[in-house]
């Protein structure tokens, strides 16, 4: 057989191990395309009913884990089923985990819960870390609604834990505290959303400390998931870990305006980004 028949036997045999498997992978139910994720456990804090998280199996030791926290006790686990965050943790070597904590709802409004990270679901979070990944790790958080109260408060109790974090939408949010070297972080909303003045306010007292924060406003978004800031908050998260120092950052203003000399670091009308090249995106996320 001459060498052009070879070739094409042999790229006709991959073409149809690929096409094999592609039909495979999509006659696979989902129960069993879900074995790539295993559910960690640890015994129950305080005020929590479910205490797991659900993380993505890699074949590599992440440097930092994503956190993915989902609303109201929901199932983090569904989260990672997501290709778009599958290839975010590829592409930046990261651990991929999805929250899956719950309590009474009752508690809530009374300042206990798994959304009150200090209390115990934070050391919960922790433990199901270590035992995931063998060893402490960095956390990139992303919540909304339910999991947006977990992840600022998770935020403001172990900064030095936190990378990175966006909370998107809770319904009310804690004093930020001065002097704790608050981790950098996206506060978002969106602008028909009955938590919008709450969660405006929260970043500006926190941007009055001095905090890194970024604001954004969804425009004709109520409360609901957000792909498009999901996608800007991979992107946020991207820069943070190319980052050398925090010096690299930049100060916006609504207009998307950047003044590099540090004097607004104090002023809730501007936001803090952690490269100059996310500026387009930003502001073209709020127009």
């Amino acid at each position: 057989m001459n060498t052009d028949k070879q070739q094409w036997f042999s790229k006709a045999g991959a073409m149809s191990r690929w096409l094999l498997l592609t039909a495979v992978f999509i006659s696979v139910p989902p129960w069993l395309r879900a074995q790539d994720i295993r559910k960690i456990s640890v015994p129950l804090p305080v005020n929590l009913e479910r205490a797991d998280l659900h993380v993505w199996r890699t074949d590599y030791q992440p440097a930092a884990v994503v956190v993915l926290c989902p609303g109201f006790n929901g199932n983090g686990g569904d989260l990672l089923r997501d290709e778009q965050w599958r290839a975010f943790a590829r592409e930046h070597r990261l651990g991929l985990a999805g929250l899956s904590f719950a309590s009474n709802p009752e508690l809530f409004r009374l300042g206990r819960g798994y959304y009150y990270a200090s209390q115990g679901s934070g050391d919960a979070l922790l433990a199901c870390v270590q035992k995931a990944y063998g060893k402490k790790l960095p956390l990139l958080l992303y919540g909304f609604s339910g999991g947006a109260h977990f992840t600022a408060r998770f935020a403001e109790w172990q900064p030095a834990r936190v990378t990175a974090w966006c909370a998107y939408s809770a319904a009310w949010w804690d004093e930020p505290q001065p002097d704790n070297h608050a981790a950098p972080g996206i506060v978002a909303c969106g602008a028909d959303d009955e938590r919008y003045q709450t969660s405006l306010e929260y970043y500006q007292r926190g941007r009055r400390l001095g905090n890194r924060w970024a604001w954004v406003a969804l425009p004709r978004t109520g409360h609901q998931p957000s792909a498009a800031l999901e996608r800007f908050a991979r992107e946020y998260f991207a820069a943070i870990l190319q980052q050398k120092t925090a010096a690299d950052g930049v100060w916006l203003d609504r207009r998307g305006q950047i003044a590099d000399d540090g004097r607004r670091a104090r002023d809730p009308q501007w936001s803090w980004l952690p490269a100059a090249d996310l500026s387009a995106a930003w502001r073209a996320l709020q127009e």
